[in-house]
């Protein structure tokens, strides 16, 4: 080696120092840039934080990890823990909260706020979770809203969700939604009902319903309160308007 340096001209001396200096410079360039052989992929729209980051829609609907009995794809719809049964803490299932109309993601007794949209005939209402079948307490919340009847099937739940409200009232009675039902009797197969839930961590969830009966009855038809293994909604109101003699009954059946 050093009969090449000298056939050259070149100090051995030197020669090494300069070999050293360069890989000394080398080394720091390459930690500096992030040189890498290894191929760099970019982070997908769905970021590692997102459980659903990549995976099959159809997979996410058979999948459970959490065994609440709420699909992965229904977690992520309502901005649940997928990998927590009680994602806000308080002693029920996300499933079961959901099914008994309660906010999955909020502790306590707290509903999702409700809003019943009707384009067919212009009607946009808040949903009053009724607590009481007492008629005085009904019509109490029928001031502020549509109401829905209790112990009936929670929006999109299976079921007979009953939501009632008034097609006229007395000219003095209270309230913004005495005649929110008058057009109801307009509505016929194929119509679509949204009901749309608003939870308190902002997720929004619509279920629409498809009209296929329509008919008027007596108060007290069982027909009215009859459970299905589906999800159904049933509009009721006095009829004719300015009479509470008979019910007007609307169903619609979840699309």
């Amino acid at each position: 080696m050093k009969k090449i340096f000298s056939k050259f001209g070149i100090n051995p001396k030197s020669a090494a120092l300069a070999i050293a200096v360069f890989l000394a410079v080398f080394s720091i360039f390459y930690w500096r840039t992030g040189w890498n052989t290894q191929p760099v992929f970019e982070k997908s729209a769905a970021s590692a934080d997102t459980f659903a980051g990549g995976i099959d829609k159809n997979i996410l609907q058979n999948t459970d990890w959490d065994n609440d009995g709420l699909s992965n794809e229904l977690e992520d719809l309502h901005g649940t823990d997928p990998r927590k049964a009680d994602t806000d803490g308080d002693g029920y299932t996300d499933a079961q909260e959901i099914k008994n109309g309660y906010d999955p993601a909020a502790p306590g007794d707290v509903r999702p706020a409700v809003e019943i949209t009707i384009s067919k005939i212009g009607v946009t209402a808040p949903m009053i979770w009724s607590k009481s079948e007492q008629e005085k307490d009904q019509l109490a919340d029928l001031q502020n809203g549509v109401a829905h009847f209790p112990k009936t099937a929670s929006p999109g739940q299976p079921g007979n969700m009953i939501i009632s409200g008034h097609s006229s009232n007395y000219i003095w009675a209270k309230g913004s939604f005495n005649y929110i039902f008058k057009n109801l009797n307009n509505l016929g197969s194929g119509d679509v009902v949204d009901v749309k839930t608003t939870q308190q961590n902002g997720k929004i969830v619509t279920y629409q319903y498809k009209i296929s009966e329509k008919f008027t009855t007596v108060p007290n038809d069982a027909r009215i309160f009859e459970d299905s293994n589906g999800s159904v909604l049933t509009l009721t109101t006095c009829w004719p308007i300015g009479s509470n003699a008979r019910r007007l009954i609307v169903k619609g059946e979840r699309i």
